[in-house]
């Protein structure tokens, strides 16, 4: 990295960016992973040896290496002196766990956030009314009920479904107390941080849901692109969270799958809670293993449409085939997500579990070799939808048969592989669907 963008970085920390320059650095940190990582670890530095300076400023005060010419920023990194700060902040990471325990309250800075939709959050702090497309002031958002949508300076885009409590660091990074949060970088907001006090996320181009919870675990899901997990504690990754991902991280670091999200006909609408009484699906499983990632089964209670998402980790829709209606036996029935990806097992199951007596419908890709345990438990019905693009320009190119089962009571159906090619390769991943009887 240049000087130039190096001084970028630095401006960025100190607040001292004029308009011209935070849009260099809007294109910088687009287009390179490097200066994108270096704001991370220096903020995350910075940050500690600002906290620490609230503890121990004689502390600060010898970590913080000479500059000839005084000091020329407000915080203590010299680009003139990368050996000595580099050994400083070894220093100071190496003991950051021992303070860490009883550090003060993080700091929040008043950020300016433009209220795009109300809704009907009920707040305990600030106490100001929200009114659509006004801005606000906030250190701090403390929702009671209901949901509010927010969108900072640096474009990123925060849903808050109360109760909810954030407390804003800068424009680039918040802390969530409690509840649960959706963030929408855009394209603008690429190395936003959210912290939760069991991880720190690091948006790397996005849309991700977080709820941190009661118990003190933390839910993590990603709806598009990718997110970087970090110990909060210290600068040490966790994990990295692909599109269609879900995890629940606890205090000690570990990360357990969340297999089940509960989701509306909106993407960023998203619930880890079991799905309403009034669906037909109460959950999905399967035996795909640690190797197969974190992948989770998105359930939408009446959402199998036109234009409803086929997959959690592609941008592929459901639609009419050529020149027929959508299924009237489809319509509006409950749907599942599954995810998309070439899978290590030769051979697997899926379980799903019904709350009621129902028709199960599988919707298998038209290609490859029907496997036994469709052709044994499911009849073709003889309709069909398409597989299309959510591009609009794009045609409709993969045709997918409609399998039919009754279930006569509440209860578990196992099911297998997709099709199979004559070699034994798999011909794409099915979708899922039911409709009481």
């Amino acid at each position: 990295m240049t000087r130039d963008e190096l001084d970028l970085l630095h401006g960025y920390l100190d607040g001292t960016l004029a308009e011209d320059d935070f849009r260099q650095l809007q294109k910088l940190l687009r287009g390179n992973f490097e200066a994108r990582r270096m704001l991370r670890d220096l903020s995350t530095v910075n940050a500690k040896l600002q906290e620490l300076a609230a503890i121990n400023p004689v502390t600060l005060k010898l970590l913080s290496p000479p500059h000839p010419g005084g000091v020329r920023r407000s915080h203590w990194l010299e680009w003139g002196a990368p050996r000595r700060w580099a050994a400083a902040a070894l220093v100071l990471l190496a003991g950051i766990g021992i303070w860490f325990a009883t550090r003060p309250t993080e700091r929040s800075t008043a950020v300016e956030v433009e209220i795009v939709q109300p809704g009907n959050a009920g707040l305990a702090s600030p106490n100001v009314a929200l009114q659509e497309h006004t801005k606000v002031k906030v250190h701090s958002l403390d929702v009671r009920s209901g949901e509010v949508h927010l969108r900072l300076p640096s474009d990123v885009n925060l849903v808050m479904s109360g109760p909810a409590e954030l407390r804003f660091v800068n424009a680039m990074h918040a802390r969530v107390l409690h509840g649960k949060v959706t963030v929408d970088v855009g394209e603008h907001g690429k190395g936003f941080v959210l912290d939760t006090p069991v991880t720190r996320i690091v948006d790397l181009g996005t849309r991700f849901g977080v709820e941190a919870k009661p118990d003190g675990l933390t839910d993590v899901m990603v709806l598009k692109g990718r997110v970087e997990l970090f110990n909060p504690r210290k600068p040490q990754h966790a994990a990295a969270l692909e599109e269609g991902e879900a995890v629940r991280v606890d205090a000690a670091q570990s990360l357990a799958r969340i297999v089940n999200i509960t989701g509306s006909l909106k993407p960023g609408e998203w619930s880890t809670h079991l799905p309403p009484a009034d669906c037909n699906i109460v959950s999905v499983s399967d035996d795909f293993g640690a190797s197969e990632g974190y992948h989770f089964y998105r359930t939408v209670p009446h959402g199998l449409r036109p234009g409803a998402m086929v997959y959690t980790n592609r941008r592929y829709i459901w639609a009419a085939a050529g020149g027929q209606e959508f299924p009237a036996s489809l319509l509006n029935a409950d749907v599942v997500q599954t995810f998309f990806g070439d899978l290590k097992l030769p051979s697997y199951a899926i379980e799903i579990v019904v709350a009621r007596p129902v028709e199960l419908f599988v919707l298998m890709p038209r290609r490859g070799i029907p496997q036994p345990w469709l052709t044994e438990n499911f009849t073709r019905t003889g309709e069909e939808l398409f597989l299309d693009e959510l591009n609009p320009a794009s045609p409709p190119h993969v045709s997918f048969e409609v399998w039919k089962r009754t279930v006569p009571q509440a209860g578990k159906i196992t099911l297998g592989p997709a099709n199979r090619t004559a070699d034994g390769r798999p011909c794409g991943m099915y979708g899922l669907a039911a409709k009481a009887l």
